[in-house]
């Protein structure tokens, strides 16, 4: 019997299909959820509509945006996604964590989201970094890397955000080498993306049945 897991985390690069992916497991179980990691940064990408000086610079806004969230906190932007999901448990069944510290805080937080993968499938899309998978990997949670082609890749970034745009973010940011090297060495299930939306949509099946991810 597999392990059982509290989720699932996608790992990939740059246009390799994270959210797509994450729309084939919610057309194929409608307890999931999604939970972008990369939903602060998306808000101050918008600046973009308002002041020309940012004009198609949104994926260097985005990048540079995490940065400096990580300066902050290296764990804030995967505390931010915990504390949602766990926002829903909270509200459900009453947790609370308060006077508990270390081992006993981290224990009890484990059981309380063993509770939430009862009555919601968590998608957490867009992880990036070693800090990510290591952050999720200790909650519990299935690591899957979307893997694709150089060449697929550049085609589809350029058909969803355009030429310009593509050619001013960064394929060499510090967190795209992440999490290529995440995806080829450390998940534990890799997704291939470089066919079609049914075939894609088959091998998210496949991975939720072999994890027994099933409708509550």
């Amino acid at each position: 019997m597999e392990k059982i897991y509290n989720g699932i985390v996608i790992f990939g690069e740059m246009g390799a299909g994270k959210d797509v992916l994450a729309q084939q497991f919610v057309a194929l179980r409608k307890n999931s959820k999604i939970y972008n990691m990369g939903i602060l940064c998306r808000q101050m990408m918008k600046i973009s509509k308002i002041n020309p000086t940012w004009r198609n610079k949104e994926r260097y806004i985005g990048q540079t945006t995490a940065d400096k969230l990580r300066e902050m906190d290296i764990n804030i932007m995967c505390d931010y996604i915990l504390a949602l999901i766990y926002e829903s448990g909270q509200n459900k069944y009453g947790f609370d964590l308060d006077g508990l510290t270390g081992d006993g805080f981290n224990n009890e937080l484990l059981k309380q989201l063993a509770l939430i993968r009862n009555y919601e499938l968590s998608i957490i899309v867009g992880g990036r970094t070693i800090t990510d998978f290591n952050y999720f990997n200790s909650k519990g949670y299935l690591m899957v890397g979307v893997s694709i082609s150089k060449e697929v890749r550049t085609k589809r970034l350029i058909l969803r955000d355009g030429k310009t745009q593509v050619s001013t973010s960064s394929s060499i940011h510090n967190t795209e080498a992440d999490a290529s090297f995440i995806v080829n060495n450390m998940c534990q299930e890799i997704i291939i993306n470089d066919g079609s939306i049914a075939e894609l949509n088959k091998r998210a099946e496949n991975l939720l049945n072999k994890y027994e991810f099933e409708e509550n």
